[in-house]
């Protein structure tokens, strides 16, 4: 398996730690496999105009949000 590495900012690193626990992995690589399979799975479902939608919460805590996939 190759092995890359990166730098990232504080924002960044502070995201990465907090989608560990989100996604109960211990590593940023973990996450950022996670992240590619939402997004391939985000991709595959996206309407004509490259967007989704996630619905709002049963409770009615979250609102709706409208996602574009593109540029």
């Amino acid at each position: 398996m190759a092995v890359t590495s990166f730098e990232v900012d504080e924002r960044t690193a502070a995201l990465l730690a907090d989608l560990q626990k989100t996604f109960g992995v211990r590593t940023n690589a973990a996450v950022i496999r996670k992240a590619l399979a939402l997004a391939n799975v985000a991709s595959q479902h996206a309407g004509a105009d490259n967007t989704i939608t996630i619905a709002p919460s049963e409770d009615g805590t979250k609102p709706a949000v409208k996602v574009s996939l593109a540029g």
